[in-house]
């Protein structure tokens, strides 16, 4: 059966209207045959010399460079998305096609006399709207009249669609993948630097400049440049969604949130100093809780670096003063989730002993910690009014630091760390209250913050979480929680622990054992031991250490150590003895045996009893 192509099915196939397919056809010396279908007769073009123009074209299409858009094509959805002349294009021809609507409805005679009277008048009856079209043809107003039956109320339709190619290139493939290949680079090179290289790799002729920047501009969309040119952290802080988090659900003193941050302003470092005698001095650490859904910040310590002896005493100082939360939300760092604070499968940790549920933040997921904000606000207000404020980076640096050292700008202005920590104090009290305050009594806001309703952040946490209703903790308790954990063996001479021997006379009858210890950090003079069972054994002290010399002290030490060990050793074996005789368990002495058998073995005068069932026969 010969294959054939009906006309529109060929229209649609080249994307041309019926006057270009006969004028093609005619000019390519296509077999048209006439075939009747219904009441009409409709050409059919033969498909074996349609297809040889159609490889043609395909062929010679695939010989040119890749076509590129490099000026950004807007999709227009309803007419006043149009440039200002398409609309007066589009509106202009949808006035025309409405009137020769109205004409084919009153007035006598054929459409085709009716629509060329129409030509013939437009410019004397339409002035308006041929000052805008300028000419008109009959076959051209019968194709806007078609579209208009179609698309009676959308103008939309009868938009102009001159400048549908604009910004198209031809531009070779291997061009265009180089220049991706060099735009979509971790060093971020600049559009300049791409255009160099295409040059003189390809040639002036390959490429415009103008060409390569909209092609970079608009073919690739900047999620896809930036995920090639960004770092992993960098891409995800700029593009991925994150969670926003409400306040409805919890109140005032549940939640505790807690980062660190490294101030951009200087002060001394104790009275540590230099070879050349001058004091150090650096940027500590501060580290922060505060309460989620107040903002109210409970405890804070600084630091100079991230520890978990920091984060513990901040933590300390915000229960102190504010009670027990419920759950705390912290930063993934290795010091927040150290065995001291967060325990293992022996030690309980501080955060278990204070009975509190822990979470962490993502890593490198700034979005998931509220207190960032706070950070920046605190950067704002409190470390840029320092002389020694020296930025976050180096474009954030002010220019008398990159051109001096810091002691000679700042020289006798550098603060000590108490008196950092004075004016800290204060900062962080004001901020808690007086400064909201303030805002509220000038007509502002007092907190813009959800859930915060015009209150301050401290009314926000009395309010929510009045004083009676809190969970406070009494010193010697508090004490007692914030107590770091370890497990260690007993050893000949007792816990030996940070380069330090503990001795209690409990600890010569558990040696070998593992046990728990409990310590102050700022106090090693004694720690608390405990059996595995969770059992208190002692507070064993730390043993100071002998001296080469005849150490009087030392001796007489040791000896009223076994002293206390050998009145020990009676009192248990006496309350051993005590349970047996109330048991009736009568206690076998192997020693006593074993002589009892070797009497008897030499008596025989045959074998001689070495031990343990071992007998050895003698001559």
């Amino acid at each position: 059966m010969v294959k054939e192509y009906e006309g529109k099915e060929l229209e649609k196939l080249l994307g041309k209207s019926r006057t270009q397919i006969l004028r093609l056809a005619k000019e390519e010396n296509w077999q048209i045959v006439k075939k009747k279908v219904g009441r009409t007769y409709k050409n059919f073009y033969l498909a074996e010399s349609v297809d040889n123009y159609i490889k043609a074209l395909e062929e010679k299409e695939a010989s040119k460079p890749a076509r590129v858009r490099t000026v950004i094509k807007k999709e227009a959805t309803t007419i006043d998305e149009l440039p200002l002349w398409n609309q007066r294009v589009a509106w202009a021809r949808y006035i025309l096609c409405n009137k020769l609507e109205e004409q084919y409805s009153s007035s006598a005679g054929s459409k085709l006399e009716i629509v060329e009277n129409f030509v013939k008048n437009a410019s004397k009856d339409f002035p308006q709207q041929m000052e805008v079209i300028k000419k008109l043809s009959v076959p051209t107003l019968r194709r806007w009249f078609g579209v208009y039956l179609k698309n009676k109320t959308n103008p939309l339709a009868l938009s102009s669609g001159h400048g549908t190619n604009k910004g198209v290139r031809r531009i070779d493939t291997e061009v265009l993948e180089a220049i991706r290949g060099l735009y979509k680079s971790k060093n971020k090179p600049n559009m300049m630097f791409v255009y160099e290289r295409i040059v003189a790799a390809f040639g002036t002729d390959a490429i415009s400049y103008g060409t390569m920047r909209n092609y970079i501009k608009y073919d690739m969309t900047s999620v896809e440049k930036d995920k090639a040119r960004m770092g992993a952290k960098e891409f995800k802080d700029t593009y991925s969604p994150y969670i926003i988090r409400g306040y409805d659900d919890i109140k005032a003193g549940q939640v505790w949130m807690s980062d660190g941050h490294d101030l951009e302003m200087m002060c001394y470092r104790g009275n540590k100093k230099k070879a050349n005698r001058e004091r150090y001095y650096g940027s500590p650490k501060l580290i922060v809780w505060i309460d989620v859904k107040s903002r109210l910040i409970t405890g804070w310590t600084l630091s100079w670096t991230e520890t978990t002896e920091s984060i513990a005493i901040a933590l300390k100082r915000g229960i102190e003063k504010y009670g027990v939360p419920e759950q705390l939300f912290t930063d993934n760092g290795k010091a927040y989730k150290s065995k001291i604070l967060k325990g293992t499968d022996e030690l309980d940790g501080i955060y278990a002993s204070l009975g509190l549920e822990v979470s962490h933040a993502l890593p490198y997921n700034a979005q998931s910690k509220h207190i960032e904000r706070w950070f920046v606000d605190f950067k704002e207000t409190f470390t840029k009014s320092s002389i020694t404020y020296k930025g976050g980076n180096i474009s954030e640096r002010p220019e008398r630091m990159k051109s001096f050292a810091m002691d000679k700008i700042a020289k006798g202005k550098i603060l000590e760390q108490e008196e950092l920590e004075a004016a800290l104090e204060a900062f962080i009290n004001y901020k808690n209250h007086s400064y909201y305050a303030l805002r509220r009594e000038t007509g502002r806001k007092a907190h813009r913050g959800r859930g915060m309703n015009n209150r301050t952040p401290l009314e926000v946490f009395n309010e929510e979480n009045p004083v009676g209703e809190r969970k406070m903790l009494s010193d010697e308790k508090l004490r007692l929680l914030f107590l770091y954990e370890e497990i260690r063996t007993i050893q000949q001479n007792g816990i030996e622990y940070l380069g330090n021997t503990y001795e209690h006379e409990n600890l010569y009858f558990h040696q070998k054992e593992k046990v728990k210890i409990k310590f102050d950090p700022h106090d090693l003079r004694s720690i608390y031991v405990y059996l595995e069972t969770g059992e208190f054994l002692c507070k064993a002290d730390k043993l100071q250490t002998a001296g080469w010399s005849n150490d009087i002290d030392s001796i007489k030490a040791k000896a009223n150590r076994r002293k206390k060990i050998a009145k020990l050793e009676k009192l248990i074996i006496g309350i051993r003895e005590e349970e047996r005789e109330e048991t009736g368990i009568i206690e076998y002495n192997f020693e006593k045996k074993e002589e009892e058998k070797l009497i008897e073995v030499k008596k025989k005068k045959k074998e001689i009893y070495l031990g343990n069932g071992i007998y050895q026969v003698i001559d």
